[in-house]
């Protein structure tokens, strides 16, 4: 761990299958094979690692991007091509053998080379901390028979020291005071497991595994590897609290780390160095022994050895990519002691123990967050009852720092980012944590024991992983949660699936890009939910969990062969469990994109006494466009680029839908149609009797059962009574009190003519669509109240937020947010629905009401100073959270947000207190920060009006809310909060007010939290901030973020600096990186002047391109192209020896969207030749002699259009009238004339000068120049020039040259040594 570097050796049993095997092809890069052996004999090996083929010469740029690619090319597909070529030693024979001998059962047995133990291998060199030992079954046959000859073994030790993919060390550096630990970041990618150690590296590709793993013994232990004492480190084995960045909950300010004094310091070092170093590994724990060998005997203290070997064993058959490795100072928590007892023994002999592994001092957050959802919560029981045995032995959680993604899922192991942490007294993290950890866990059966058969299968494993995993959070969270989430997401879903590839086409980009994995990520799961609602009509029964249970079994039991799933084998499993034909299905949401748009009317015929309906698809033509945005900009223009055709949309969908109409008396009638032409209608017979019940009547008993009233003896026999949500606010006093408005008299009348309450379309949620029904207001409001259902309560809301403002609708929305019966969601939807109410011509009626609510809820009674926090109820909390949103949204006829809204976000804020509450307010701050600067705008009355005032109450409360939100801010910096948020919510705000004119730009501002020491996160905002803010046109800026993208040790920092970087060029590109005009919007009351004379239709043709990716890709090549600045950062960065493949992939992709290709190969001659002669002899084909000239013979004048080769730089030459054929350009540069050959210069000069003046065309030695000044390209007219320039002159009495052939051919040649 200290030198950061991995030296093992690893054990390939091979089963033979043809007698004329002669070599072994493995995956094996990044390592350095020291020695092989095959049965125990050394054989030659061939060894090519690519990572040492990622060289460019020196003078290359970056328009030789397309270079640089085809190296990259040949390692960034499946599957990679083998790197390592074993021989067979002619000493080694294959032998046949009896089938079922126990000598063949037990020839698996690893043998080592004669006279070498186990003790003496690599692994125990004291000049590495970390050895690796696997030994894997590789078979080319996909049953499970028998080989017909004996088995080899092949043994490769190696060394691995510059690790860029695959293994991640965190603290070990200098400097660096986080705990030291490693660990792998495995990806299903392929090749990404051979950069640890020799194997096929394959996601198909599943054997057992045996692993040794030998680490120091303790944290102290590490300095007694290759590399200085790491108490030199100053507090490289500590942290302070919780482990991360050195400070409590892993934060750094501004000013860096915030550390105690240096005696505190060395204190907890020698405390720390005593903490055992723990190995855990994707196997079950076999045996722990110390490992010491006579070169460590130095270095042992007393009579304990300073090394350690944990040896593992995985009985089931993985890939190499979910082999995981976890080494450090981890704390061991037992999670299976929160299982209960009833659980323990449901589960019987099939129970399996959960474990929690965590940096020092976060225990407490660890039993917060795995404890919750794993155990006390029984998702691992409710996963094995529900879909299946889980087949590994146990189940591990182990927490880091610096990991990329949020987890890394791998066989009985995942290795989660500390980012997931929080302590028990935060609510917010609870939602997506314990999904993120749910999914882990279902990532167990539809991951890792079943993988995709091909990358555009993946959407099946990542579809069924989530669909697994919301099936538990429905039991958990409850079904409101469950169904208002899934609309969500479908909503999502119709706002991105524009333009885009089809779920099975997301998988033909290989590796599959992280924006179409998120893409996966949300739409299959929800088009897996949609076909579980189409099954369960057609059979009745749970047929997707049949499916699930029975593709696992099939796994265990064989007939899923090599855990293999396909779209195809999946498509059967569905159709043959639920009897029914699925190919319309999955053409249109598996292979097919986009989605139905609907518009449905209906009217109610009373002599026929049916509803008549019509449904209409309209996606053909009112399909908006795909949107160009910065965040999706990168992705369009790969896209664009690489000719992805995504089809036309759709014309018809079709499929079942199911239609709910609530009559008269309330009873909802179910009715199943089938879609299948792009216009439906239907005739729906009525049912009810009875006459709908008028709603001013039904308010009145409403009103009366709530005061105590019993009001069933003047009921009549023939009306029904029903109540719903929405009847708070129904007494007088409250009414005035709250200044509600209902009903008209005629709306009334209206609504007691209508036959049925309400219709809902696709109320079983069988669709991704949008739907636009066709019924009057009152009916809605039906909908919202009496409707169970949250998406229909959610689409109710969604339809009065769209519709004109007015003080009915404030009123409808008001008694939504005060009836806490109503799901908090559909709360806080009516509550951002009350901001569009609060306008001046209602008399600013929604502001009252938001207002209002939020001092009945959180104030003392009659006082608008609101209460202490208690945020012990998580429904009133985020209801709490959503108010000052809401009325941050308020805006004036000018555009800007009233005073009083802005006073009184500013004295909740000020007024908070949380000192009696067991939660932290931190996020509740933060979102109050939000909404305080969010109404502080640029659209104001000008200080110096013609009405001639000045509004100082409006300047006085906006100087205020920037110094209070400036307040929070240094309060943050000094005694930080959880990850940073109150810092990095006002960067967030400062970065919008520069923006908007507000407030002046200061670069060193967001400068100095992007050092080095500051956490992670809150430093790529700040870079991001200055991206936003214009800076990528600064030099300086792009150079430091280049440096920063190309060398920083975390790789989450760079991940999401690459983010930023695209965003960033997509703000380029979009033109919107320029800081907005303060006087482009004139106030109320300002005048316009609008010249009619100016053509503006230029302008406007330039931001209509700009609007298609096509137009932006021009518009960013025109902004970038020439920028000198920009083109040596990017070209730094994708050259850096530091970062991974796909690092270097996601840079050259910018190169080749912004600059074009010139193939271009610099050629230096190692020859002390004082002048060269070119010929250019056609088909890439150039002779170079060498030649020495007589000074003293008379040279030809050259014509004046001619140019010596050796002062040639032009690549391409469009000028060219030889008629030499066309080649690639070739640069030749000569080594310069040593400067200790002085003697024969001097003697040169003088011949020269009795021999009279030299002419100035006459080609001079190119001796004399650097390498820079003799670089000549040789392209068609450049060689020709060359050639011409150097024919004339004589070779005297010289020697015979010697000739140089240089073939230059196409594609060029990708030499590894910069040649």
């Amino acid at each position: 761990m200290a030198s950061k570097t991995l030296k093992g050796w690893s054990e390939i049993t091979v089963n033979p299958t043809d007698a004329s095997l002669r070599q072994f092809r493995l995956n094996c890069r990044q390592c350095r094979i020291t020695r092989c052996y095959v049965n125990g004999r050394a054989t030659a090996t061939q060894h090519t690692d690519p990572y040492q083929n990622f060289k460019m010469h020196e003078a290359s740029t970056v328009h030789q991007y397309h270079q640089y690619r085809k190296k990259l090319d040949t390692v960034l597909h499946d599957p990679p091509e083998h790197e390592l070529v074993i021989n067979l030693p002619s000493r080694v024979k294959i032998e046949p053998v009896e089938y079922f001998t126990p000598g063949v059962q037990h020839s698996s047995t690893p043998k080592l080379p004669t006279g070498q133990s186990k003790t003496d291998s690599p692994d125990a060199a004291a000049s590495a901390t970390t050895g690796i030992m696997t030994s894997s079954l590789l078979t080319s046959r996909t049953d499970n028979s028998p080989s017909p000859f004996a088995p080899l073994t092949i043994r490769i030790e190696f060394v691995v020291e510059n690790i860029r993919d695959g293994f991640n060390f965190v603290g070990c550096d200098l400097g660096d005071m986080r705990y030291p630990h490693a660990y792998t970041t495995h990806s299903p990618l392929p090749g990404t497991a051979c950069g640890l150690f020799p194997t096929l590296d394959g996601i198909h590709e599943r054997w057992t595994w045996e692993l040794e793993i030998t680490a120091p013994r303790t944290l102290g232990d590490i300095s007694k590897g290759s590399l200085p004492d790491t108490k030199d480190r100053k507090g490289g084995a500590n942290a302070i609290v919780n482990g991360t960045n050195g400070l409590p909950n892993g934060i750094n300010g501004v000013n860096g780390d915030h550390t105690s004094p240096d005696e505190d310091v060395d204190e907890t070092l020698d405390d720390d160095s005593d903490l055992d170093i723990v190995v855990i590994c994707s196997a079950n724990l076999k045996d722990e022994s110390w490992s010491c060998t006579i070169a460590d005997l130095a270095k042992v203290d007393g009579d304990k050895p300073w090394k350690k070997t944990w040896k593992f064993e995985q009985t089931m058959a993985v890939s190499p990519q979910h082999i995981a490795i976890a080494v450090g100072p981890f704390e061991r928590v037992n999670l299976s002691e929160y299982r209960d007892v009833e659980a323990e023994e449901a589960m019987g002999i099939m129970i399996v123990d959960v474990m929690g592994y965590c940096l020092p001092s976060r225990e407490a957050e660890l039993r917060t967050v795995s404890a919750r959802v794993l155990t006390r919560y029984k998702a691992l029981d409710y996963m094995f009852k529900e879909f299946g045995q889980y087949v590994f032995q146990s189940f591990s959680l182990c927490f880091v720092d610096d990991l990329v993604c949020d987890t890394t899922e791998s066989a009985s192991l995942v290795i989660c980012s500390n980012r997931l942490l929080f302590p028990e007294s935060l609510i917010d993290p609870i939602e997506p944590v314990t999904r993120t950890l749910t999914y882990s866990l279902a990532a167990q059966w539809a991951g890792v024991h079943v993988v995709p058969k091909d990358w555009s299968d993946t959407w099946v494993i990542v579809g069924m992983a989530y669909w697994m995993a919301n099936c538990f959070l429905k039991t958990l969270m409850g079904n409101n949660w469950y169904r208002f989430n899934l609309k969500k997401d479908a909503e999502k879903i119709c706002e991105l699936d524009i333009g885009r590839p089809s779920l099975y086409a997301q998988g033909f980009q290989v590796p599959i890009e992280p924006s179409a994995l998120d893409f996966i990520k949300l739409k299959a799961p929800v088009v897996l939910t949609i076909l579980e609602k189409r099954l369960w009509k057609v059979s009745s029964s749970m047929v997707l969990h049949r499916v699930v249970r029975k593709t696992f079994l099939g796994a265990i039991a064989g007939d899923l062969k090599n855990g293999l799933m396909s779209t195809q084998h999946f498509t059967r499993l569905c159709e043959k469990n639920s009897h029914t034909k699925l190919e319309s299905f999955f053409q249109q949401w598996v292979y097919g994109s986009g989605y139905p748009r609907f518009e449905v009317s209906q009217r109610f015929n009373k002599k026929r006494m049916i509803v008549e309906m019509g449904i209409r698809q309209v996606q053909s033509s009112e399909t908006p466009a795909a949107r160009v945005t910065s965040e999706n900009f990168m992705q369009d223009a790969m896209n664009h680029e690489r000719h992805v055709v995504v089809g036309p949309t759709r014309p018809v969908y079709t499929g079942p839908m199911t239609i709910r109409i609530h009559e008269a008396d309330g009873t909802p009638y179910e009715h199943v149609v089938d879609i299948k032409e792009g216009y439906t209608k239907l005739d729906i017979p009525y049912n009810t009797k009875y006459k709908r019940l008028k709603r001013s009547r039904r308010q009145k008993e409403r009103a009366a059962a709530g005061a105590g009233v019993d009001v069933s003896i003047d009921a009549h026999n023939d009306d029904v009574l029903l109540y719903c949500l929405g009847d708070v606010l129904q007494a007088e006093d409250e009414v005035v009190d709250w200044k509600m408005e209902d009903w008209s008299k005629e709306e009334e009348d209206k609504m007691a003519q209508e036959s049925f309450e309400w219709i809902r379309m696709d109320a079983d949620f069988e669709w991704i669509c949008t739907l636009k029904v066709n019924q009057p207001d009152y009916m809605f409001l039906s909908q919202l109240q009496q409707d169970r259902d949250v998406i229909a309560q959610y689409e109710a809301l969604q339809y009065f937020s769209g519709v004109k403002e007015s003080a009915l609708i404030s009123s409808i929305f008001v008694r939504t947010l005060m009836d806490r019966r109503y799901y908090w969601a559909i709360r806080v939807e009516a509550a951002m629905g009350l901001a569009k109410c609060a306008t001046a011509e209602l008399n600013w009626i929604g502001q009252f009401h938001l207002t209002k609510a939020f001092q009945v809820f959180f104030c003392f009674p009659e006082s608008s100073v609101p209460k202490s926090n208690d945020f012990s109820d998580a429904t009133a909390y985020y209801v709490q959270k959503a108010i000052p949103t809401a009325i941050s949204r308020i805006r004036n006829v000018s555009g800007a947000c009233p005073t009083s809204a802005q006073r009184w976000i500013l004295d909740v804020l000020r007024w908070n207190d949380n000192n009696n509450n067991n939660y932290d307010d931190c996020l509740y701050i933060a979102t109050l920060m939000k909404a305080l600067a969010n109404t502080i705008t640029i659209t104001k009355f000008d200080l110096n009006n013609d009405f001639g005032y000045e509004d100082e109450e409006a300047v006085q409360t906006q100087k205020e809310s920037i110094n209070e939100i400036e307040r929070y801010l240094r309060i943050d910096k000094w005694q930080s909060v959880y990850q940073n948020v109150l810092s990095e919510t006002a960067i967030e705000i400062l970065k919008d007010w520069i923006r908007s004119g507000i407030k002046d730009k200061d670069p060193k501002f967001f400068l100095s939290y992007t050092r080095e020491g500051t956490l992670d996160s809150l430093r790529a905002k700040c870079f991001e901030c200055l991206v936003e803010l214009g800076a990528m046109h600064q030099p300086g800026f792009v150079k430091y973020m280049a440096k920063v993208m190309g060398s920083d040790p975390s790789p989450y920092l760079r991940h999401r600096l690459w983010k930023v970087l695209g965003k960033g060029l997509g703000m380029i590109a979009l033109g919107s990186t320029k800081p907005m005009n303060n006087n482009a919007n004139p106030g109320f009351g300002e005048m316009t002047l609008v010249d009619d004379s100016v053509d503006m239709s230029h302008e406007r043709r330039n931001e209509l391109a700009k609007e298609t990716i096509a137009g932006a890709i021009k518009n960013l090549k025109e902004e970038l192209t020439d920028n000198e600045a920009f083109k040596q950062a990017l070209w730094t960065a994708a050259t850096s020896p530091d970062i991974g493949l796909i690092e270097i992939r996601n840079l050259l992709d910018i190169c080749s969207l912004l600059y074009e290709a010139k193939s271009s190969l610099v050629v230096i001659l190692r020859q002390k030749a004082k002048t060269f002669k070119c010929t250019h002899l056609g088909n890439c084909k150039i002779v170079i002699k060498r030649e020495y000239r007589d000074w003293y013979a008379s040279r030809s004048q050259p014509p004046p259009s001619s140019r010596p080769a050796a002062s040639s730089t032009h690549q391409d030459s469009s000028h060219s009238h030889n008629s030499t054929p066309r080649s690639g350009p070739i640069k030749l540069i000569t080594n310069p004339r040593s400067r200790n050959s002085s003697g024969s210069a001097r003697r040169l000069k003088a011949e020269r000068q009795s021999s009279g003046p030299t002419p100035r065309s006459t080609p001079r030695s190119t001796a004399r120049s650097t390498p820079k000044q003799a670089a000549a390209a040789a392209s068609s007219s450049g060689a020709s020039k060359a050639s011409s320039a150097a024919g004339g002159t004589g070779a005297g009495s010289a020697p015979r040259p010697t000739k140089i052939v240089l073939k230059l051919k196409r594609p060029l040649p990708q030499n590894g040594d910069g040649t």
